[in-house]
């Protein structure tokens, strides 16, 4: 490892290496979570409530529409709707090793401790009743690791509850380990005591172990606070959507829409979906499949109230699908469309018969995790990705290069790339954007560039090609790095499309066949060439050819002639007369765009020729 390689990336490194032992230094290698946050005010909650800051009861929070901050206070932990494996009900918290900001909370490798909290804003309990007082339970989901990094024996998941003087009083905690299921969630109730209960009661909770980074990982779902409840009321009148939905075009999650009329029809996937059945009892349910435009307006019935069949049974999780469907209406313009689903199954507001009227719960509604939307774009790029990085990969090797392969339908000209780069720390960082019709072939295309600077809301880095290169049928676009360090690239672990990476760390191109999911990067393509041709027919200069390899002819009068490379430094190249003007010598020079400025009589020009080898 490098000297100045940050501790964070070390300690990563260390765990990979070690723990996955057939790994050699340089490879392409996944890295633990990336730090999401999804912060959904519920709406349902009372101007009173808002105004005083304060919890009500019945209190209960599946996370499906994310972090509410009206209930909750957060430090560090995050939201996730993919890391959780057989989930409750679509999104839950996750507890690790990093703050807010993703970064670690120490950066010494050894260091053991607290790490994130989630509390819950204060509850008047003062006023339950005797028997109110001692039917307080709390009940919720835990999972240790899911598909992060499980928890060691010495890393611990702990519940606190305040008292009246102030203490936090701990009542349940759950050691890691081995023993422990990473695929299976584990439900818990407890007795809040009377003398817990108080006018400004609070509970919270919170992990303890590595703090070196987003390991050691738990998670903690539908949380449900209530009286007149038992140790055994662990079911819920409610039927549940488990994550998001899941639809390919093809290989894609998102497509470019001058290519959507001729590339869709039959390379629809159907849509897949999951649902637990949370109460003690069977249920007759329906479903419902549309896809939307961003106004919610219907484009496609895909199902309309089919049935579930057989009828689901009581705690039945079950997979479904959509119907087959050939193509859908093709958009007018560029757009996100909606794919949502709807459960028809019954669920409604938490109610309790008292001396025989029916007392309803506002605050309680089961339909909040009966519908889920996912976004499509069919926008101008490709992406297997669905938009947000769940984890992140990469290679530690000073001039490796990493690649996803595409496949264009029909002839396209590439306007540029966007990545997700993840570590705001590697901004500035040199790279080369490259494009390769064949792995094995020099390629066709060589930008140099760097990693910007992150800005808050916009997670993918735009690099513009600057010149018409034409693609057809499978290509490869990627970078160039100039780094030991590992450069840390966005990776969505909902759509495995992880044979399409491949990586070269000097040994020649490898497929990946380790790392599951998509790599953020993204190709941007027209249909019609994006860019100028560097020949203007109203001036007297031609340069050609154009992309060129070592000698580059500039035909035209001219009194001066500057060359810039891309980063805007000028440049001093061999030049000599002949003929026609003069040939610029670009052997040895790096691939990538350069500019020439012409000045002659009529003004300045200026052109852009790339330099391939």
């Amino acid at each position: 490892m490098k000297k100045n390689l940050n501790n964070w990336t070390y300690f990563i490194c260390l765990v990979f290496f070690f723990g996955q032992g057939q790994y050699s230094y340089a490879q392409f290698v996944e890295f633990a979570p990336i730090h999401q946050q999804k912060f959904t005010p519920n709406p349902s909650q009372s101007i009173s409530a808002k105004v005083q800051n304060q919890n009500t009861l019945p209190f209960w929070d599946d996370f499906s529409k994310g972090i509410d901050t009206l209930k909750w206070i957060v430090q560090g932990a995050s939201y996730t709707e993919t890391i959780g494996q057989n989930p409750p009900s679509s999104g839950a918290i996750l507890f690790n090793g990093v703050d807010q900001n993703g970064r670690p909370y120490s950066n010494q490798t050894r260091d053991q401790g607290e790490g994130d909290f989630l509390t819950s804003k204060p509850f008047n309990l003062a006023t339950l009743s005797s028997a109110q007082q001692g039917s307080l339970f709390l009940s919720f989901f835990w999972q240790a690791g899911g598909k992060a990094e499980a928890p060691d024996s010495n890393d611990r998941l702990t519940l606190q509850v305040l008292d009246g003087l102030g203490s936090w009083i701990t009542i349940w905690t759950q050691q890691g380990g081995e023993n422990l299921n990473r695929n299976l969630f584990t439900q818990e109730i407890i007795r809040i005591r009377p003398e817990w209960q108080h006018a400004g009661f609070q509970f919270r909770f919170f992990s303890n172990g590595r703090q070196v980074g987003p390991f050691d990982s738990w998670l903690v779902d539908y949380v449900y606070l209530n009286f007149n409840r038992n140790a055994t009321d662990l079911r819920y009148r409610d039927r549940a959507l488990t994550g998001r939905n899941q639809v390919r075009l093809g290989d894609y999650s998102a497509y470019p829409l001058e290519l959507l009329q001729k590339g869709q029809p039959g390379k629809w996937s159907e849509i897949r979906n999951e649902f637990l059945n949370l109460e003690n009892r069977f249920r007759s349910m329906e479903y419902s499949i549309q896809f939307e435009n961003s106004l919610g307006n219907p484009l496609l019935i895909v199902n309309d109230d089919t049935p579930f069949n057989p009828v689901p049974n009581s705690l039945e999780r079950r997979s479904f699908i959509s119907r087959k469907f050939n193509e859908i209406p093709v958009p007018l313009s560029e757009t996100d469309l909606v794919i949502s689903t709807s459960l028809t199954s019954g669920d409604g507001f938490l109610f309790q018969i008292q001396n025989g009227d029916t007392l309803r719960y506002t605050s309680v509604d089961y339909r909040r995790n009966d519908t889920v939307k996912t976004v499509f774009p069919i926008r101008d790029f490709f992406a297997y990705d669905n938009g947000s990085a769940d984890y992140s990969a990469g290679i530690n090797q000073r001039s490796g290069q990493l690649a996803v392969k595409y496949d264009a339908p029909e002839p396209v000209f590439l306007k540029g790339l966007s990545i997700n780069f993840t570590n705001a720390s590697q901004a500035n960082q040199p790279i080369d954007i490259v494009v390769w019709d064949e792995l094995q072939q020099k390629p066709i295309f060589s930008k140099e560039s760097l990693i910007p600077e992150r800005i808050l809301g916009q997670d993918f880095s735009y690099y513009s090609l600057d010149t018409n290169l034409r693609v057809s049928g499978e290509f490869f676009v990627g970078f160039t790095q100039f780094s030991n360090e590992f450069i840390h690239v966005g990776l969505d672990k909902v759509n495995d499309q992880g044979n399409k990476i491949y990586y070269n760390v000097g040994g020649g191109w490898v497929q990946n066949k380790e790392v599951k999911g998509s790599l953020m990067i993204r190709p941007h393509v027209s249909l019609a060439a994006p860019f100028e041709q560097s020949e203007i027919p109203s001036s007297s200069f031609k340069i050609f050819p154009n992309p060129v390899v070592n000698l580059l002819t500039v035909a035209g009068q001219f009194s001066e002639i500057l060359i810039f490379d891309s980063f805007g430094r000028q440049i001093f190249l061999p030049r000599e007369r002949n003929s026609e003007g003069e040939i610029v010598n670009f052997e040895g020079q790096r691939p990538g765009v350069y500019v020439i400025n012409l000045f002659s009589e009529s003004g300045p020009k200026s052109f852009r020729i790339l330099v391939t080898k």
